[in-house]
């Protein structure tokens, strides 16, 4: 391989073992001999739905944010085409990716954590599942080229989870700004998950009319009183 041809391999999709909390350790790393075409990335959020008394519709309530998923197939060559003749055997690249993704390493009896890199899009991540296709064999029946595909799940640290989730936090004071059509139930609703609060809401807003709120107008949600 030949020093143009090492450079682009440097700068392909990496995969590069890490612990628990996202920091590159020692280990075996795979990098891809060809870049994706696509990435897949899909995002699930969970909602919670409430019928709100005295008003039309529904409320909605923020449960959580579900893990990102990444699905990337991984394109192996065994031919040499790719490298300037060196023929990497594609036996050998599947067996460094599962090396790397899946074995269970060190004292934690686990696979790796994972550090995906591709040019600016890095994220710590493990992989959840893995299939080889092999789509061409030589003459004696071994593969020369396969397909793997790759799904992998986003890890975010338990302590950002807590500072994120604290931010919604009803022990907070919140500024609501108010939209075309809101009702200070239902808003009161979203803040405290208590309707009943509303009044209170409004007394200490100053808010003379709370059954026809102005666009626009920014309220101020206080904590609630552990008492």
């Amino acid at each position: 391989m030949d020093l143009q041809s090492g450079v682009k391999l440097a700068a392909n999709l990496k995969l590069l073992p890490a612990d628990e909390n996202g920091k590159p350790k020692l280990g075996f790393a795979f990098i891809a001999m060809f870049n994706p075409e696509t990435i897949a990335i899909s995002e699930d959020i969970n909602w919670k739905f409430h019928d709100v008394s005295g008003t039309q519709g529904q409320s909605v309530e923020w449960v959580n944010t579900k893990y990102r998923k990444f699905n990337i197939d991984i394109m192996l060559d065994g031919t040499g085409v790719s490298t300037n003749g060196i023929k990497v055997p594609v036996t050998a690249q599947i067996a460094l990716f599962r090396k790397t993704t899946t074995s269970v390493e060190g004292a934690d009896h686990k696979p790796n954590h994972l550090i995906l890199q591709f040019g600016i899009f890095i994220v710590h991540c493990v992989l959840s599942s893995s299939t080889v296709t092999y789509t061409m064999f030589d003459a004696a029946g071994l593969p020369i080229r396969a397909k793997i595909s790759a799904s992998f799940a986003e890890v975010t640290q338990q302590g950002l989870m807590k500072r994120l989730a604290m931010l919604s936090s009803p022990d907070l004071t919140h500024k609501v700004t108010i939209k075309e059509g809101d009702l200070l139930p239902l808003l009161t609703y979203n803040i405290y998950k208590n309707q009943d609060y509303y009044l209170q809401l409004a007394k200490v807003n100053k808010l003379k009319n709370f059954r026809k709120l102005i666009a626009g107008t920014e309220i101020t949600a206080p904590p609630i009183a552990k008492t």
